[in-house]
């Protein structure tokens, strides 16, 4: 009597359950339809899920396709737990496709929230056929397409990983390799960009695994992209994908990599990373006017802060000094440098002291033609306190022109005294100094 009063109440409860059922989404559905799905999924709450299976494939043969997403789910669950209890190969394999049946389906009835489930096929497919790259690669740029730019970092890692041992088995061509690369690099930009926790850590495990592969040579990216470039100069995402691939393989000699630079900057002049970029490589190729004219460009940029900006007019100092040898334009970079930023001020105090003791006098006695060692050494002096990493090139700079001080008996025959104010003029420079003169 018990045992039919339990039967009776489940009878009752399915009955509920189906009543429900058909006021919603499954109203037109058979009665074979619901009443599967009312029983396995009491029996899936219990998490038996041996009693469900059977029970779920007469909802999964009578439902209309589409019609409950909790088919597909709970399909997911049955099969993985036949797979993790069968050691027999050939059935565990009818298994799996059974299971990747349930996610494909769920991805075609149900895409708007399928990300999820495209990243967890991705994860099952290695667990449990590590060795498909190509399945597993066609998995992963499904799944890349379901969640755009918020893909977890870990799946973008992977397609690195993948396509790499594509290229090695035969199936991927270099071009491949380097085309997924850009994929990924584009993505994981984006996610760094948006402050996601993981993507650092990706973007330098993808950028390693492509730097150590062998691909990612000049010859390799120029071919490859050069065509591309030329068809769509003005698509920045491209244009810069690019110019990273070029700069990370260090291809920074290619006219391709000068022409998609500047591309850079033609798109966004305010842009002081691309406008540095075209400073060394005008630099590098020996165009003085050009190479000057994109540094004092970085220089004028709203993004530059005032330490950037000093620091570049360090840089512009030594390339008047250095490659140029004009010496008036080297000391005006330098005075710029240390007005924009203290932190400077030993470097730009020891570029005008040098510059100083370059100087040639034309006229004048023997002390005057002398007097720019005064000037030279007073700005060693300030670069040494202010800058202790470079206090011992300005001593052994202060030492050596001290040695050519005018000898005080040498000044006084020229009403010349020490410690009086003394007007420098030399080279187009004119300084106000102290007289010194040795003992």
């Amino acid at each position: 009597m018990k045992k039919a009063r339990v039967l009776l109440i489940a009878t009752l409860l399915s009955f509920v359950s189906v009543i429900g059922y058909s006021q919603g989404r499954l109203a037109n559905e058979s009665p074979e339809c619901l009443r599967s799905l009312s029983f396995y999924n009491d029996y899936m709450k219990q998490n038996n899920l041996k009693e469900a299976a059977p029970l779920w494939r007469e909802a999964f043969k009578h439902c209309t396709p589409g019609v409950r997403q909790g088919i597909y789910v709970d399909g997911i669950r049955i099969f993985r737990n036949f797979i993790d209890n069968t050691s027999n190969n050939e059935l565990k394999n009818s298994y799996i496709d059974s299971l990747l049946m349930m996610y494909n389906l769920r991805l075609e009835h149900f895409p708007s929230n399928a990300a999820a489930a495209a990243e967890f096929k991705v994860y099952d497919l290695v667990q449990l056929r590590p060795d498909s790259d190509k399945e597993i690669m066609d998995a992963i740029l499904e799944a890349m397409k379901y969640a755009g730019n918020e893909v977890s970092p870990a799946i973008l890692v992977l397609a690195m990983q993948k396509a790499l041992d594509l290229n090695k088995s035969g199936h991927y061509t270099v071009d491949q390799v380097v085309e997924k690369y850009s994929l990924v690099s584009e993505v994981v930009e984006k996610l760094v960009s948006a402050n996601n926790g993981d993507a650092e850590q990706a973007k330098t495990d993808i950028d390693n695994l492509f730097a150590s592969s062998g691909l990612a040579s000049c010859e390799n990216i120029i071919k490859l992209f050069t065509p591309r470039f030329r068809e769509n100069p003005n698509d920045r995402d491209l244009v810069a994908t690019i110019v990273k691939l070029l700069n990370d393989a260090d291809c920074t000699e290619d006219q391709l990599y000068i022409e998609t630079v500047q591309a850079l900057y033609n798109m966004d002049p305010s842009n002081h990373t691309y406008a540095r970029y075209l400073h060394r490589l005008y630099s590098n190729r020996g165009e003085h006017e050009n190479a000057l004219k994109m540094l004092q460009s970085a220089i004028d940029s709203d993004q530059s802060t005032d330490e950037e900006k000093a620091n570049m007019y360090i840089e512009m100092s030594n390339y008047y000094l250095q490659r140029l040898e004009n010496l008036p334009k080297a000391a005006e970079s330098a005075r710029l440098a240390i007005q924009r930023s203290s932190t400077v001020a030993g470097r730009g105090n020891l570029i005008l002291g040098l510059i100083w003791g370059s100087l040639k006098c034309n006229g004048g006695n023997d002390v005057e033609s002398r007097a720019k060692y005064w000037v030279a050494v007073d700005y060693l002096t300030r670069a040494r306190a202010a800058d202790s990493s470079i206090a011992d090139e300005a001593n052994r700079y202060i030492q050596l022109y001290s040695q050519y001080f005018p000898a005080q008996e040498e000044a006084f025959m020229y009403d010349i005294i020490d410690g009086q104010n003394f007007t420098v003029s030399c080279g187009g420079m004119r300084e106000v100094t102290k007289v010194r003169t040795r003992k």
